[in-house]
């Protein structure tokens, strides 16, 4: 789902803050517990902001953003697509969309309770990126884009800006959700012919 669709269908809840916000919540539950379920998520967006009835299409955008998203983040590559405005849309705004997206994130692991006793419990990395997302969330937008010249280099820097996080969400969620790497089967006939005494197999 792009971000112009999911700003669509929430478009008649004006206490959802944005798509960017929604899909930063929604990273904030997958990497404080990957088996957060999407329902966990839905019911949390209803009820922070107090939506009395939905739309089917409000709910199957919400449905496909979350196995987009869910996907992405537990992918065998780096496949998370960041919901973002289209590169055509002014600087700042795309800037207030990925400082919104940070929020949403801290948020979220906020939600399910891992910003809690953090000195103790998370990873060093982890909480630099969480101050970091901080920093990110309280963007400060005033002036972006005021030159040509200058809209060049906060266009390259706004870039960075996007992988960073994308790159940090990464970061986090391996942290917190480390992959249990099986163990190499080995044959029978393999562990019958190996011999103690020697260390050699025959």
């Amino acid at each position: 789902m792009s971000f112009d669709q999911i700003k669509e269908i929430i478009a008649p809840h004006t206490d959802l803050e944005s798509p960017s916000f929604i899909q930063g919540m929604l990273i904030g539950l997958l990497c404080g517990d990957n088996d957060v379920q999407e329902a966990v998520w839905i019911k949390k967006l209803i009820e922070e902001a107090s939506i009395k009835s939905v739309k089917e299409s409000f709910l199957k955008g919400l449905h496909e953003l979350y196995l987009e998203t869910n996907k992405g983040l537990n992918g065998s590559g780096f496949e998370l697509e960041l919901c973002l405005p289209d590169d055509s849309e002014p600087v700042i705004y795309r800037a207030m969309m990925i400082g919104q997206l940070c929020e949403g994130v801290l948020y979220g692991l906020g939600l399910i309770g891992c910003l809690q006793d953090a000195e103790n419990e998370i990873a060093p990395e982890v909480r630099e990126l969480i101050n970091d997302f901080s920093d990110i969330a309280s963007i400060d937008v005033e002036g972006l884009g005021k030159s040509i010249a200058d809209g060049e280099a906060e266009e390259s820097d706004l870039m960075q800006l996007v992988e960073f996080v994308k790159i940090g969400v990464m970061t986090i969620n391996e942290s917190l959700n480390p992959i249990e790497t099986a163990p190499i089967p080995v044959p029978d006939a393999l562990l019958d012919s190996y011999d103690d005494d020697s260390n050699t197999i025959h």
